[in-house]
């Protein structure tokens, strides 16, 4: 992993440089000359959106799937892929640019709601708040504790104190709340927001034919808003302690008549984002692609993330059917996350000549690095064309899942029924993977009797909504998955040979970059400590 040690939390002065990480590079303009005090809100919003979402589409990519035993290391060509990951000692330098591009990521969010005259701009506020507590949960799931109150003061304060995690959320619950009394409001003619500010609106639209315009962009914010609460409200479901059920019940009763009518008041199409991606150069294509496209359009050979990168093992023999909870079910979705013989280029991606690698496993006699399943068509395995795509921000499946996990966690405020939610994220998860709803329903009567995979079969139904949604998420949001496994236990995973422990980390480690800048504040965890439910673990898990 690439490291940055500089102090990110107080130094706004710092956001709008390139960090040393692939994930935080500006699609849109000069980064150096963007931001300044002077700018506006009309100015700042696009890039804010766009470079927050280049973790959550690159790094956040490779270590979810890693995570959740969906990826698997290329150990013929390469001689220890992936080591750190299959070891998971959840160290100060694991995955630390998760930390420090999301916040620096979030630190241009907040430079749009801060900005001089913002309470002329609404509707750019509005989704920046939106999208602060979109990527902030993700910060609190990962990490507990973390700054807020004190954080992207700048100057005026380096060394931001560490907010307790239930206090963040209460905070981007009410963040939440303002954003969609600011989506109501009108601004002036001359503040108001072109479309192209807005890149995942504008996106979202498009992908969908739907006419911009005023209604139709406030619709889908307010959808956007909604949908991270829900989000924030079902992480909470477990969660005993008083203060925090007190608030979540006022928050779950608000919320109550929404869910009676899921298509108008949440998300319900893949939310999607598009600053304009081209191929030009690495940092205007879409992050995903120019991180893990087969193609590597400058050298114009195989991408070397791409070729360190096969299906697992355990996600192979999943999808074709040949586990004891998949047994005798394709599912083929595996076509569009996966090509067999990709370093070969099979033509045909032959089901049957998929093969995984297992994870921290060793080479097998006589195999090659072509007899293995490579990232698959899904943005990936084409000339380059996946390089303009928009990114996929949140999907329609997700959500659809999110809403079954609140029906069953919920069942006296929220009106969602929970198997047709359940149902409708699989066919939206073949929908977005590039197939039919008709394949959808012919894999949804195949799974019917199926416990673990299927809605009647299934005692406990939380275990089948995260086995689909865990599907339905890879090399889209697998952190997300990771996420909600760390909360359930689900699916039901092997761990990686060679594991230095017995069980994933329920958290992460601080970064170094914090041990540097932010010493006074920072807490002080053991390594250990990642692995157990403990005062460090997440606030929802207690």
């Amino acid at each position: 992993m690439k490291k940055i040690l500089i102090p990110i939390l107080g130094m706004t002065t710092l956001l709008f440089f390139n960090s040393c990480s692939d994930d935080f590079l500006d699609v849109n303009q000069n980064v150096n000359e963007a931001y300044t005090n002077q700018v506006s809100p009309k100015d700042r919003l696009s890039a804010a959106e766009s470079i927050v979402f280049r973790t959550q589409g690159n790094t956040m990519n490779r270590f979810g799937n890693l995570m959740m035993n969906a990826w698997a290391g290329n150990i013929y060509y390469f001689a220890s892929p992936y080591g750190d990951e299959f070891r998971m000692a959840a160290d100060a330098q694991f995955y630390d640019n998760i930390w420090d591009n999301l916040y620096l990521g979030v630190s241009n969010l907040q430079s749009v709601i801060d900005a001089p005259g913002a309470e002329n701009y609404p509707h750019h506020v509005a989704a920046a708040k939106v999208m602060k507590a979109y990527y902030m949960q993700m910060i609190v799931d990962l990490y507990n504790d973390a700054p807020y109150s004190e954080a992207f003061k700048g100057q005026s304060n380096k060394n931001p104190k560490y907010d307790k995690s239930k206090d963040i959320y209460k905070g981007l619950m009410a963040e939440l709340n303002q954003a969609l009394v600011l989506i109501d409001k009108t601004p002036a003619a001359s503040n108001a927001l072109v479309f192209t500010e807005d890149p995942i609106y504008q996106a979202t639209a498009v992908a969908n034919n739907e006419t911009q315009n005023v209604a139709n962009w406030r619709i889908f914010w307010k959808k956007m808003a909604n949908t991270v609460k829900l989000k924030m409200l079902v992480r909470l479901s477990n969660c005993t302690d008083a203060e925090v059920t007190t608030w979540r019940n006022a928050e779950l009763q608000a919320m109550t008549l929404l869910t009676a009518n899921p298509t108008v008041n949440f998300i319900d199409k893949d939310v999607k984002i598009n600053p304009g991606y081209v191929t030009s150069t690495p940092d205007q294509r879409n992050p995903f692609y120019g991180t893990f496209g087969r193609i590597d359009l400058d050298a114009q050979d195989i991408g070397q993330d791409f070729r360190i990168t096969v299906a697992s093992d355990h996600m192979i023999k999943t999808l074709k059917g040949e586990t004891t909870e998949t047994s005798g079910v394709v599912d083929n979705r595996i076509s569009r996350l996966f090509k067999a013989n990709g370093i070969g280029d099979d033509a045909n991606n032959l089901v049957v000549n998929m093969k995984g690698q297992v994870q921290g496993g060793t080479k097998e006699v006589g195999a090659v690095e072509s007899d293995f399943a490579t990232l698959g068509d899904f943005m990936i395995y084409n000339s380059g064309a996946g390089a303009t795509l928009p990114g996929l921000l949140l999907t329609a499946s997700e959500v659809k899942f999110l809403q079954a996990e609140a029906a069953v966690v919920y069942p006296a405020t929220m009106a969602f029924n929970a198997q047709t939610s359940f149902n409708d994220g699989i066919t939206q998860s073949f929908v977005t993977f590039g197939s039919t709803p008709a394949a959808a329903a012919t894999y949804l009567a195949a799974i019917a009797a199926k416990p673990g995979m299927g809605w009647a079969a299934t005692a406990n139904k939380i275990q089948a909504i995260q086995y689909q949604k865990w599907i339905a998420l890879t090399n889209i949001n697998p952190t997300e998955t990771y996420i909600s496994y760390t909360k359930t236990g689900y699916p039901q995973l092997p761990m990686p040979i060679g594991s230095y422990y017995p069980s994933r980390p329920k958290r992460l480690m601080y970064p170094q970059s914090e041990y540097v800048s932010n010493s006074a504040n920072v807490p002080n965890p053991s390594v250990n400590d990642m692995y157990n439910i403990n005062a460090y673990s997440p606030f929802w898990l207690k």
